[in-house]
């Protein structure tokens, strides 16, 4: 099972903060996601992403 979908904003493991744009499985059966960060494209293993914190904004 997935542990992220399209649209999440997640941080990689070296910092990096991206939005997925891309799940798929390898043909060992791992998954990896496409993530996006200023227009340029990562292909990391689930194991290398976290969830980016949610920031709620005052109104």
């Amino acid at each position: 099972m997935k542990k992220f979908a399209l649209g999440d904003v997640v941080n990689s493991d070296k910092g990096r903060r991206g939005v997925v744009r891309a799940a798929y499985r390898s043909k060992e059966g791992q998954q990896f996601y496409a993530v996006e960060k200023d227009g340029v494209m990562d292909y990391l293993e689930e194991d290398r992403l976290s969830p980016a914190p949610r920031v709620e904004l005052a109104a």
